[in-house]
């Protein structure tokens, strides 16, 4: 097959991924009585150290002040994270995550995350390479904003 001709596939196949994981994880945001956004948020606040503010979260996500101040008010007072006055700067309020209250989250994503690896691990070095470098640049790209251009 031509590069050409894959490009469709790969496309396609990346299309189904993310619905599958969207899917995936709107299942397990209810089971936890959570938004999937909430959660989406929860993921990103464990990923990103560099990510602890209602503000940086809007910046990094695209959603409104307003729209994140109401995100975190639920995630509060559904114990995954508090709130803290930042000692720098006490205008400023900084995101705590409550590790006991995301164990039961890392937990069911821990037997996920097993799983994928045994799967990732069917194939070599070059094509995880390949993979990667693929997947960070889809990544920069929705990152930069090209996914909800109008």
């Amino acid at each position: 097959m031509t590069a050409n001709e894959l490009v469709p596939r790969v496309r396609g196949a990346l299309q189904r991924q993310l619905v599958n994981a969207i899917l995936g994880n709107e299942r397990v945001a209810r089971q936890h009585g959570l938004l999937v956004t909430d959660l989406q948020t929860l993921h990103l606040l464990v990923l990103r150290e560099d990510v602890r503010t209602p503000r940086q979260i809007s910046e990094v996500t695209g959603m409104p002040t307003s729209t994140v101040t109401k995100l975190v008010d639920r995630l509060e007072t559904a114990g995954y994270l508090s709130r803290t006055i930042d000692v720098d700067d006490r205008r400023k309020t900084v995101l705590e995550l409550m590790p006991e209250k995301i164990a039961s989250l890392q937990v069911l994503y821990g037997r996920t995350d097993d799983e994928f690896d045994a799967l990732t691990r069917t194939f070599d070095h070059r094509e995880l390479e390949t993979i990667v470098r693929f997947l960070e640049s889809v990544s920069d790209f929705y990152q930069l904003g090209n996914f909800d251009r109008s």
